[in-house]
């Protein structure tokens, strides 16, 4: 289905929505995939949200509600009640049950679980004894798991009679106590010998996660190896699940998500956020504290008003020389910030990662100074003016460039994020900076002519 095909659709719904037509719509959506309902659902308002999430059954709605945004449990429980949510859950895999129930507020999700099944809200609670954003939260209970001594028929009668959740890609091989012993790729135990055991099938440096290893370390390894599926080791060394590719994936979007957010001073948050107060109040701290930023920026201009009076040309150039600083530090911020995130950076390589910048930083400086002083001489008609402010730029830009490299890994040394610095923080702070060393530099070259 093309974009205008989906469009339409679309908006056939929502005037059957508004029409009330309940067995229309109905009718419409039992023909979709569960990622199609949830695209319709995410497309509409909140009134529109509540009459689609009231025409689908407990199976559908437990399929489209973690294809949904992560206030999806909030609003259900809002419009419908705990027991009506919990009964949807119940149908779910334990770790989008916790997912889910992390997004809302505590006291309803004690509640929910108190209502749900007790196997299922046991489930559901030992995957919520796991930190956030690490592997035990996103990992699935469902695998197979066999002794090293089966033989691969009976390895293909188990699958046979057991009933999986999701596909599957390799057998897991453990001893008795389901310490973890190795993997086996399933090609392997169809292809396999009779009097093979299942144990003489298992690849060699199988790869592992722990159940407390962060989710982007965990989507690295994936990226890394092209693994299909990870398994999941407790701090004993005994399997307790895995993770597949799809898992990583929404890592992978998440994680991205959040940085970009994070890069322009706002939060993952916004999002899922309808109340325009409170997306106010998620921006307004960085936008102070930017504008506290520019002030002092004021204040170096005010210190420097007598260098200003005997050389007014100088005003001319600020704007371009905060600005070149600026976007030169956000660039070097950015990328220091990618590199990170993609696991490029480490106590391995950090000088070389500092000098190569450095030797670009003076590159950017020299060839941004050199420009700017032709410019200053050519328009100014004075090799002093057009020297002070090629020389201002050339050291504006060198150290901005510096400055935007070692935000970042100060951020990541006290455990702030830092995408963080990649956004408006950096780029004030650069301005300052690049507006300090332009007057300072100008107030001692003057006083030289």
């Amino acid at each position: 289905m093309d974009g205008q095909e989906k469009e339409n659709r679309n908006q056939l719904i929502e005037r059957l929505l508004a029409a009330s037509a309940q067995e229309d719509v109905t009718d419409i959506l039992s023909q979709l995939r569960p990622e199609d309902i949830a695209e319709i659902i995410e497309s509409v308002d909140r009134d529109e949200k509540v009459r689609i999430i009231r025409y689908l059954d407990y199976e559908t709605l437990a399929e489209v509600l973690p294809k949904i945004e992560a206030d999806s449990v909030s609003l259900c429980i809002e419009e419908f009640g705990p027991d009506f949510v919990a009964r949807i859950l119940e149908k779910m895999a334990a770790e989008e049950v916790a997912e889910a129930l992390t997004e809302t507020k505590e006291k309803n999700a004690s509640l929910i679980l108190d209502i749900m099944e007790k196997s299922d809200s046991e489930r559901v609670r030992k995957v919520l004894q796991y930190p956030e954003d690490t592997a035990g939260r996103l990992m699935s209970s469902d695998y197979v798991a066999m002794n090293e001594n089966t033989s691969p028929a009976k390895v293909i009668e188990y699958i046979r009679q057991k009933e999986l959740e999701e596909p599957f890609y390799y057998i897991y091989v453990v001893d008795n106590e389901n310490k973890f012993i190795g993997s086996v790729p399933i090609h392997k135990v169809l292809f396999a010998g009779k009097n093979q055991k299942l144990g003489e099938l298992i690849e060699e440096d199988s790869i592992t996660v722990s159940v407390d290893m962060d989710q982007e370390q965990v989507a690295r390894i994936v990226e890394k190896y092209d693994i299909p599926a990870l398994p999941v080791l407790d701090e004993d060394n005994r399997l307790v699940g895995r993770i597949t590719v799809d898992d990583v994936i929404d890592v992978i979007n998440e994680e991205n998500t959040e940085d970009i957010y994070r890069m322009v001073g706002t939060d993952y948050e916004e999002l899922h956020s309808e109340s325009a107060f409170k997306i106010a109040r998620i921006r307004l701290p960085w936008l102070l504290t930017c504008m506290l930023g520019s002030l002092l920026s004021g204040a170096v201009i005010h210190h420097f008003e007598v260098t200003l009076v005997n050389a007014i040309v100088l005003v001319s150039f600020i704007p371009v020389i905060m600005s070149t600083g600026g976007n030169t530090g956000l660039q070097s911020c950015t990328i220091m910030v990618r590199r990170m995130a993609l696991g490029n950076v480490s106590s391995y390589n950090i000088m070389s990662s500092i000098l190569k910048e450095l030797r670009t930083a003076l590159t950017l400086g020299f060839v941004c100074g050199g420009f700017l002083f032709l410019i200053a001489r050519v328009w100014r008609g004075t090799v002093a003016i057009g020297l002070i402010i090629g020389v201002s730029m050339f050291a504006a830009v060198s150290v901005s460039s510096m400055v935007g490299m070692f935000i970042p890994i100060l951020f990541k040394k006290i455990k702030i994020d830092p995408a963080v610095a990649s956004g408006p923080l950096i780029t004030t702070i650069n301005d300052m900076i690049g507006l300090s060393i332009y007057l300072i530099l100008s107030t001692l070259l003057l006083a030289q002519i």
